[in-house]
């Protein structure tokens, strides 16, 4: 799987999530893996950023190691101040993979629906500093299988 897959992966399953779940959206992992994409919800993520690092460590210990995945991506939602009028409520992707940097892509709530989202940036480490418990996890993986589909 190619970054752009994985993006793509990632922001299909932000609108699965929006259409199962409902607003607010809950913060949800997602793990492409070989056999089929996982999608983990957490409704009582925690409101810190130690209480999330916690959270995701764990995740990662439990989850994600003994997977050997290789990527991940994170949905959440959150409120975007454009600087021009009412702050817009968006659904925000962050995606990486083994020993890559995190990108982060975000889609405007339009009347309730989910709109296109944004071309992917670089995210700023700074911005959602509790990913680094997920991207340990996904660097702790072993090598892909070239005949399973490697990430490049």
């Amino acid at each position: 799987m190619r970054l752009a897959e994985l993006e793509a992966v990632c922001r299909e399953a932000a609108r699965g999530v929006v259409e199962r779940e409902g607003r607010p959206v809950p913060p949800a992992v997602v793990l492409p893996l070989p056999e089929r994409n996982k999608v983990t919800t957490f409704p009582h993520f925690p409101p810190d950023d130690e209480g999330r690092t916690a959270l995701l460590e764990r995740f990662g210990a439990e989850v994600v190691r003994p997977a050997n995945a290789s990527c991940f991506g994170f949905i959440a939602e959150a409120t975007l101040e454009t600087g021009q009028g009412d702050p817009v409520d968006v659904v925000v992707v962050a995606y990486s993979a083994r020993l890559h940097h995190a990108h982060v892509t975000a889609a405007p709530f339009a009347e309730g629906v989910l709109g296109d989202f944004s071309a992917a940036e670089e995210l700023d480490p700074e911005a959602m500093p509790f990913l680094a418990a997920l991207q340990a996890a996904v660097d702790a993986a072993g090598p892909p299988d070239a005949f399973r589909g490697a990430l490049t």
